[in-house]
């Protein structure tokens, strides 16, 4: 598990994805032509929640030692983020809503003309892929933890 190049960028983006991406699920998607209804209203009350969730993997990584030290995270923590985020945006963009009045249109219905169904279809693939992204990047944190503080094999311990 090397620290990566791209790991630098994902070091600092992962904290302003934390936040970011839910406000983006919940209200902005309103900005690229989908309709909100009662997911914006949910949104309001468990998108607290949700960044919570978010910053828990950020977090796990300010105790890896050698990716403090080199401010930059590993590579396959990066992979797993970069998949997370990706997930959270099509997401976002195909999320089922749901009005008073009946179903209303995410931005991919309103952008390609798909169904309602289709779109809930691959709404339903993103939040599979986004739940292990997370359980991913949360694992690969943690490992990157625990690789931190044992010591390499051929390392002499100090003091020897």
């Amino acid at each position: 598990m090397r620290i990566a190049r791209s790991g630098r960028f994902v070091f600092v983006a992962q904290w302003v994805a934390a936040v970011v991406l839910p406000v983006f699920f919940f209200l902005g998607r309103g900005l690229v032509g989908a309709e909100l209804g009662w997911m914006g209203i949910i949104g309001i009350v468990y998108g607290i929640f949700v960044v919570a969730l978010l910053v828990v993997p950020p977090l796990l990584t300010v105790f890896d030692r050698e990716s403090r030290r080199a401010r930059a995270t590993r590579q396959a923590y990066d992979v797993s983020s970069f998949v997370l985020w990706c997930a959270f945006l099509l997401a976002a963009l195909t999320v089922p809503d749901s009005g008073d009045s009946g179903h209303l249109d995410s931005a991919f219905t309103t952008w390609f003309g798909i169904s309602y169904e289709v779109s809930q279809a691959v709404f339903a693939v993103a939040a599979a892929v986004i739940g292990l992204a997370y359980l991913a990047a949360f694992i690969l944190a943690i490992a990157g933890i625990v690789r931190g503080r044992v010591p390499a094999v051929n390392e002499v311990p100090a003091g020897a």
